[in-house]
């Protein structure tokens, strides 16, 4: 009776197969759930909340670690403010500061001005003012001073007294966020590949929330840098979880536009905090406004399946196969049985164990079949390739992107003016991308956005600073063809390699490449001290360059995500001149 239930079935059943689709492949799955129905929707939008943060916490440092003007606190004329008395400029100046009229940008000019005050006591503001018998030659150093806050309220700078002898400290805060930033993709990438999407994103968002908010108890320097290290290792080790996350939830047709969209969410982020650090101008407050909400978005754990690719490539089908049915029941679809038979010769993978259930058509012994890892890639040469390519990708757009972004100061005299300028150019690169991205495809999009933004930098660095606008126009062209690059990178580099090693090979791209962010205000710094155009011609050299090599890279448009590093390898096909030479 077993044997001839069993025989109807198995002819009912392959009556339906069909030949071109394979069991838990999820590409297949979709065309019967739909490419991107309300299950998979749903949690789209959930990761787009926490996409926000990024954009948060990166340019928080902007105003947080600000370096407002400041002079010496000159004692006798600072401790009485008459009515009508510029606290910062008061007319008594020159009688006090050395060299405080002298309006010339030398460092040993500025130095005077900021550190150094006349040798003489002064009683009351009368005598400041009257300024006679001050001796020129007698000037000691300060040890207290006055700071300017018509643009920077409260800041790490005015806070800790990182001024004059102790100013070269001003960097360590940004170094350090960018040194996270370098680790955060690899290691969260690892976790991600290893225990899942959602265990990652769950223990990164606690463990962000603590590092951000904890920061505004800060008591001295050390301890703000330490936690804004751990802040930048979560910050963009958890943005880079959202987007493959995110992309791995929908079918081929929407993940340039998922990718997209989680950078616009990143950029809307960033321009926020402009809005707020405009209204809130104590860094401690900032710092809590911005932190709080973070654990809020632990909820998300709960809100948010696991990605489905991740469970299937790591042989968990039972909770694949649950999610699978859950997602047909949300979307009103239906998925064939035989999509849902656990391959021959694959383990089950089940919460707790290893296990091997009968062999049937739907579940079958287990045996030990050697999953891929990173080793698997960097031993295949095309992989490899591809890997060293994305990695000079990462490098020249992160290094690109902040060097373009440190010099937004140039577009106008507000400096809130100019830093929203620099943040709002990215919204309508990402929506113009996401339109040329699937119209032209990845690689284009790549090669032409690094190509066009380098020779931007080239014409930034190269034409006279008179007339001003041709500059700001060509580093406004620059900065929004690079942030193009930068939201195509993401969803580019996860297509490129396989589901089993698409978290670390991301995270290993994005690591490398941030160096580039240590590397931009170091170049930045260079060209005001030797040559203004030196760090636009290196950025254009290092763009123009890798926008070449990204030729070498296969066209992904349109196509499956690898799940193995053979079907990864067959996309090499898909190379311009191996193409090219097949036709």
């Amino acid at each position: 009776m077993e044997t001839e239930n069993k025989s109807a079935f198995s002819t009912e059943f392959e009556d339906d197969v069909n030949p071109e689709e394979k069991p838990f492949n999820y590409d297949d799955i979709l065309n019967h759930l739909g490419q991107l129905g309300k299950f998979q929707f749903r949690a789209f939008l959930w990761l787009c909340l926490p996409a926000v943060f990024p954009g948060l916490i990166t340019m928080s440092l902007t105003f947080t670690g600000g370096v407002p003007n400041y002079r010496c606190f000159i004692d006798g004329c600072d401790d009485v403010q008459q009515c009508g008395l510029d606290y910062f400029t008061p007319p008594w100046l020159n009688n006090t500061i050395p060299g405080w009229g002298d309006e010339s940008s030398s460092s040993e000019s500025r130095l005077k001005r900021q550190c150094y005050f006349y040798n003489q006591t002064w009683n009351n503001v009368e005598e400041c003012i009257a300024g006679s018998n001050v001796d020129i030659d007698q000037e000691i150093q300060c040890s207290e001073w006055v700071y300017d806050d018509s643009i920077f309220g409260s800041t790490i700078v005015t806070e800790f007294e990182l001024t004059c002898d102790d100013e070269w400290k001003q960097p360590i805060a940004s170094t350090v966020y960018m040194a996270g930033n370098i680790f955060g993709p690899l290691i969260f990438g690892l976790i991600a590949d290893k225990f899942g999407r959602k265990a990652a994103y769950t223990w990164g968002i606690l463990f962000m929330g603590c590092a951000v908010t904890g920061s505004a108890l800060s008591t001295n320097l050390i301890t703000f840098c330490v936690l804004r290290f751990f802040s930048g290792l979560c910050n963009l080790g958890l943005f880079e979880i959202y987007i493959v996350w995110g992309i791995e939830s929908v079918g081929t047709k929407y993940r340039t536009i998922c990718g997209f969209i989680y950078q616009l969410f990143f950029t809307a982020g960033s321009a926020l905090m402009g809005l707020i650090a405009f209204y809130v101008r104590d860094w401690r407050i900032i710092q809590i406004i911005i932190g709080a909400p973070i654990f809020l978005l632990i909820a998300l754990r709960w809100l948010v399946p696991e990605s489905i690719r991740w469970l299937i490539a790591t042989k968990r089908y039972e909770r694949a196969k649950k999610l699978i049915l859950k997602a047909a029941r949300v979307n009103k679809k239906s998925v064939p049985d035989y999509l849902l038979a656990i391959p021959i010769g694959q383990p089950i993978i089940k919460e707790t164990e290893i296990s091997s259930t009968p062999n049937d058509d739907n579940t079958i012994n287990s045996e030990f079949v050697k999953s891929e890892d990173l080793i698997d890639v960097l031993r295949t040469p095309v992989l490899l390739k591809r890997l060293m390519i994305m990695i000079a990708a990462w490098f020249g757009g992160v290094m690109g992107y902040y060097g373009i972004t440190f010099s937004s100061n140039n577009l106008s005299g507000n400096f809130y003016v100019n830093y929203e300028l620099s943040m709002l150019v990215e919204i309508p690169a990402y929506l113009c991308g996401i339109y040329v991205t699937d119209k032209v495809g990845r690689r284009p999009t790549l090669c032409a956005g690094m190509i066009i933004s380098g020779l931007a930098c080239l014409i930034t660095g190269l034409v006279p600073e008179d007339p001003t606008f041709i500059r700001v126009s060509f580093s406004l062209i620059g900065k929004f063809f690079i942030s193009a690059v930068m939201a195509v990178l993401y969803s580019f580099t996860a297509e490129l390699f396989p589901t089993e090693t698409r978290g670390v090979t991301v995270g290993i791209s994005s690591t490398i490449g941030h160096f580039g962010g240590v590397v931009a205000p170091l170049l930045a710094d260079a060209g005001r001290k030797i040559d203004p155009a030196l760090p636009y011609i290196i950025f254009a050299i290092v763009n123009i360059s890798v926008g070449i090599l990204g030729i070498l890279l296969p066209e992904t448009n349109q196509l499956p995500l690898p799940t193995t590093i053979q079907e990864a390898v067959d996309m090499e096909k898909f190379v311009i001149h191996q193409y090219y030479a097949k036709l």
